[in-house]
């Protein structure tokens, strides 16, 4: 792939690929097949089915190639074909203009080409269409090219269905009998196409497609991507914030000079950002929903006057500015002025383009991360067209989070004509609805929301808690150290830190593999090994005409041909990945020239041996450990973005591992009853809004009071910036953010103080006990305490983890009453 595919995206390509491929090996037995993947609004399914796509024709670490491999991707819509189209070109370095065709009425072919991906709407096969009528001008109709390639290629022909929700229901009184188009391809038609043997359906929410397969005998296979793993990928806008009015007067036109100025805020900001982060500009879109027409007029809203309000608060804009994507298309004239159309697939794209008018949707073939902010003039009625707007609005302009100012990580909705009432039913349509279809995104009103600022004199504080150990929790997955190894050295290279890190990591790599052979080679077991696969032993039995089969046979020993050697040598470099089989070919030829047929064989009893594969992984990880720890001060030189790519590679770890802690300019807060003093992020008033618990209460409000405090800091949940620690709880490590950060003033220079507030009913109290005090065990001189504290009856107990007797008993914590009995002893 052209792009790095975020964490969650690689395992869902791998698990798709490999349900594909045993979908397909039972669809070469003559049973038909069903694969679904399910991934919410927003997670890149496109790009997703690309890359599964990809690791068919070129193979991965554990299957080789499929040069016979047929694709067609169909829609029932035009516009969604094309930018599908766009984006796997774009995203995929296996599909290009010579392998990826779009189905015209000229196509003509007894069957589709191996190794190549069409592209067909369903439009094109309606009755009377010249590509299902016979004729003099055509030798094939698309009915008989698809039946001569499932005839041909039962097991290695895929038909998906992209937003398999769409034009797949069955009317009650036909169930049993195929009514659409799409359905031909899963039931068959008689006189038309056989049944596909090997269907995926590719959606954010498949049930319809699940429902339409039962009863059909497909075996159903499915890949399932959860909604949490979309949200914390940074892929999408963490916040979607709406701003309507709370009295009931006209305020429409008043809410888009809002619209507009929080537009302008934004563009602001996404230029400061750009140009602090070298990235190139980001040019946010306002979009505008209007009205329906009314009689002669386009619009019943008022679409000269909206150009006037957003340019009185916004600023002159250029004609090209501003354009319009009403189903009718063309130019208008609007208060003297000309506005162009853009058809929505083209948004994103245009480089001029700032305000967008539209009326009911953008929904079809509009993908736009540039829209920050939407006002709408449509009445409150139509929540559910909302909720689907806001669907397509918050994917991420750069596709991660951005850490410096979580503003940006927001988009904002206007809405003049809904109350509170009517923008509950917006909210719960986004937050009670399939999580699946809509975007996994928090929903906030905007007087709620504000922006907090660092503290102006709290740089020391910010400066003692970045030197504070936290670590990366990776989640369970699949991703091989060597990979990981292979990734960070060139990350390196990249940016100059180490120009020859992919060199060295090939190197260490070679090294591992050489110690091995070194240690292995005169062994008995190994020398057969290379033996018995150099080696073919076939049977020769004679038969005479008109007589049994005889039981004499001469076995004949051969030597295995070149190409089955590179059959084996290419297995191996499966198992070992990034191309390494290559590597130690040439440096083993190198060293013994003649040796270019066993070197290879050498390489796959090597890769057989599994205690050599696991010294590889264990050497990959720990200079993997050791170049991040080495090079740390370089990357927190670099740009967000950079340090973004080296947290991935920290996330991709097996295990924990440690990472630096920097945090942003700006956060994004709630308003609260009540405020607070002395936090290190504060309001305009210099105090932090928030609402905590009783025992969070007492805790603080005891800490606040001491003279010594300079500063606090409530560590979230999940953000990038908050100190995360390791815990083990069934059989996993998981992440535990500590709800206090405390910097004190002492004679020697700043502290920092670690409090968690711990509720012990809680059925993960014993395991985040137990693995604080694991962390506090490597970390304690780094604090000037650590404690776990309960408030029973308005009384404070602590548990202070910087003392050895004291830690070395919670980390032996099992259950409840143990831990309960350690506060009471204390």
């Amino acid at each position: 792939m052209k792009l790095i595919l975020k964490d969650f995206q690689d395992d869902a390509v791998a698990d798709l690929a490999q349900k594909l491929r045993r979908a397909a090996r039972d669809a070469r037995e003559g049973e038909i097949q069903s694969v679904a993947l399910s991934s919410p609004t927003g997670s890149g399914k496109t790009v997703m089915a690309a890359a599964a796509i990809e690791t068919l024709l070129q193979g991965d670490d554990r299957y080789g190639p499929n040069p016979d491999a047929t694709f067609l991707w169909i829609t029932d819509q035009p516009e969604l074909n094309e930018q599908t189209r766009r984006k796997m070109l774009e995203a995929s370095s296996a599909l290009g203009p010579s392998n990826v065709v779009v189905i015209d009425s000229s196509f003509d072919q007894e069957t589709f080409s191996p190794g190549t991906l069409y592209f067909l709407n369903t439009q094109k096969l309606g009755r009377g269409n010249n590509l299902v009528t016979p004729g003099d001008s055509r030798t094939f109709t698309l009915w008989e090219t698809v039946t001569n390639t499932v005839n041909a290629r039962p097991g290695s022909f895929y038909v998906f269905i992209d937003e398999a929700h769409r034009g797949m229901a069955e009317s009650a009184a036909k169930q049993k009998e195929a009514t659409t188009i799409i359905q031909k391809f899963i039931k068959g038609s008689p006189g038309e196409i056989p049944e596909v043997p090997l269907v995926a359906g590719i959606s954010a929410t498949l049930a319809r497609f699940q429902r339409l397969i039962e009863g059909t005998g497909r075996t159903a296979r499915s890949v399932d991507v959860s909604p949490e793993d979309v949200r914390s990928s940074g892929l999408l806008k963490e916040t979607v914030t709406f701003f309507h009015p709370s009295e009931g007067q006209p305020s429409d036109m008043t809410m888009l000079r809002a619209a507009a100025r929080s537009w302008r805020d934004f563009s602001g900001r996404w230029n400061g950002y750009c140009q602090v982060e070298d990235e190139l500009p980001i040019h946010p879109i306002l979009v505008v929903q209007v009205q329906d027409a009314s009689g002669k007029q386009i619009s019943k809203t008022s679409i000269a006057e909206a150009i006037n309000a957003i340019e009185e608060e916004a600023g002159p804009l250029d004609n090209a500015a501003f354009a319009h994507s009403f189903q009718d298309g063309g130019r208008l004239e609007v208060g003297g002025r000309e506005l162009r159309y853009l058809a929505p697939a083209d948004i994103e794209a245009d480089p001029d383009v700032q305000v967008v008018f539209f009326k009911a949707a953008l929904n079809t073939g509009w993908d736009c991360p540039r829209a920050e902010v939407m006002m709408s003039f449509r009445p409150a009625k139509d929540e559910t067209l909302i909720a689907q707007l806001v669907g397509r609005m918050v994917r991420t302009p750069l596709a991660r989070r951005i850490d410096s100012d979580e503003y940006l990580n927001t988009v904002a909705l206007y809405l003049p004509h809904y109350d509170e009432a009517g923008l509950t039913k917006v909210v719960d349509r986004l937050t009670k609805e399939d999580p699946y279809t809509l975007p996994p995104v928090k929903i906030e009103k905007g007087e709620d929301m504000l922006t907090l600022d660092r503290a102006g004199d709290g740089d020391e504080a910010f400066a003692a808690l970045e030197k504070l150990p936290s670590y990366v929790v990776p989640r369970p997955r699949k991703t091989s150290e060597v990979r990981r190894l292979m990734k960070l050295s060139r990350l390196l290279a990249n940016d100059d830190i180490d120009p020859d890190g992919p060199e060295k990591a090939t190197d260490v790599l070679l090294g591992v593999l050489r110690a091995e052979h070194g240690r292995l080679q005169d062994t008995d077991q190994f020398r057969n090994a290379v033996d018995e696969k150099g080696k073919l032993e076939i049977r020769a039995v004679e038969w005479r005409m008109w007589t049994d089969l005889g039981d004499e046979a001469e076995t004949i020993e051969l030597d295995i041909s070149d190409e089955n050697t590179d059959d084996l040598f290419d297995a191996a470099g499966r198992k070992l990945g990034e191309g390494l089989h290559k590597a130690w070919w040439k440096a083993r030829v190198k060293e013994e020239p003649e040796a270019r047929k066993k070197a290879k064989l050498e390489l796959f009893a090597l890769c057989n041996d599994l205690a050599v594969l696991k010294k590889i992984e264990s050497t990959a990880q720990a200079t993997v450990q050791q170049w991040l720890k080495n090079h740390n001060a370089a990357i927190t030189t670099l740009t967000e973005a950079s340090k973004q790519a080296y947290n991935e590679i920290r996330r991709l770890a097996a295990d924990p591992e440690p990472a630096p802690l920097a945090y942003p300019g700006t956060i994004e807060g709630k308003s609260a009853e009540k405020t607070w003093q002395k936090h290190l992020y504060v309001d305009k008033a210099s105090l932090f809004p928030a609402k905590f618990n009783k025992w969070e209460t007492k805790v603080i409000e005891t800490e606040i009071a001491r003279e010594d405090v300079v500063g606090w800091l409530r560590n979230p949940e999940r953000k990038d910036w908050s100190l995360c620690v390791p815990y083990r709880l069934g059989g996993r490590q998981r992440p535990l953010y500590p709800d206090f950060l405390v910097v004190r003033s002492t004679a020697n220079g700043l502290v920092v103080d670690l409090l968690d507030p711990h509720l012990l009913s809680l059925e993960d109290a014993p395991a985040k006990a137990a693995g604080l005090a694991d962390y506090a065990d490597k970390h304690w001189p780094e604090f000037g305490r650590i404690e776990l504290i309960i408030v029973e009856n308005d009384e404070v107990k602590r548990l202070d983890l910087t003392d050895e007797q004291t830690r070395n008993k919670v980390k032996d914590v099992q259950a409840h009453g143990h831990l309960r009995q350690l506060y009471e002893s204390g």
